[in-house]
């Protein structure tokens, strides 16, 4: 005969009036049981519903503020500064973790900026930058915003954390891409083009590099090692004074690109 089908909560209920006659011990492993076996399923499936990165899998974000509204609320003015300047050009250099967030960012784009328009977030706190990070799909400064929509493109800056010397480039303009990586080979920089799905493609359409009126960007997450290799000293206070060769040949490479391929008189 075919043995009749228990339900869950009968065989739970089961379980607890086999407490009467057997030790704690004995009981709390049956009820544990039962325990784990009706919460394995959830466990499995918490992670995917993890906030999820920009462009990429599924992860935790780590920002102590979810917007700029939040982190102007909570911080003091004199611990970040915003620089703006509008240049008239169609490309807008964007780097919203400058500063002490992710160091050498702020002086890329500073150069870039002799010729471009360009929108500066950075942090100045003696240390503990990081708190000040806010990602690429939350950060809605207006000031940022209302430039990245005044503009047909963007050229993102970013910094990751590894000390080799390489530079990821992502971006939903893909043909224009793939001819930057092939210029900064040619220049002797070690760099790669990101597929959409790599957590640093920067493809979603709410980061803010992809908010100008093309929707075309290219993003750059230039690893630590490759950035300290373009100062002499990289402290805060030395990088703006201590820019070397290598720098200077870097931002030329940039320039250059952008000029060859979104300046309406030469592209």
């Amino acid at each position: 005969m075919k043995p009749t089908k228990v339900s869950l909560p009968r065989r739970m209920l089961q379980c607890l009036k086999q407490c009467v006659d057997c030790n704690t011990a004995n009981c709390f492993t049956s009820i544990n049981s039962f325990v784990n076996i009706f919460l394995i399923p959830f466990v499995i499936l918490i992670p995917s519903f993890a906030l999820a990165h920009d462009g990429g899998p599924t992860v935790l974000s780590d920002d102590k503020y979810a917007n700029f509204e939040e982190l102007k609320q909570n911080e003091d003015p004199s611990v970040y500064r915003i620089a703006t300047k509008q240049a008239g050009s169609t490309m807008l250099i964007l780097a919203i973790h400058g500063g002490g967030i992710e160091p050498g960012t702020s002086e890329i784009a500073n150069e870039l900026s002799r010729t471009y328009s360009m929108y500066l977030f950075e942090g100045l706190k003696l240390s503990g930058n990081s708190s000040l990070h806010i990602t690429s799909t939350h950060f809605d400064e207006p000031g940022a915003l209302e430039m990245a929509a005044g503009h047909q493109y963007i050229l993102s800056l970013h910094g990751y954390y590894a000390e080799d010397r390489n530079i990821k480039v992502g971006g939903t303009d893909r043909n224009k891409m793939s001819k930057l990586v092939d210029e900064l080979h040619q220049a002797g920089f070690a760099a790669e083009m990101l597929g959409p799905g790599d957590k640093y493609a920067g493809t979603s359409p709410d980061n803010i590099a992809n908010k100008s009126i093309t929707g075309l960007s290219i993003q750059l997450e230039m690893s630590t090692g490759f950035r300290k290799s373009l100062f002499d000293t990289f402290t805060l206070k030395d990088r703006a004074l201590t820019q070397n060769e290598d720098f200077y040949r870097f931002t030329e490479v940039l320039s250059r690109f952008i000029k060859d391929h979104y300046d309406p008189l030469h592209a």
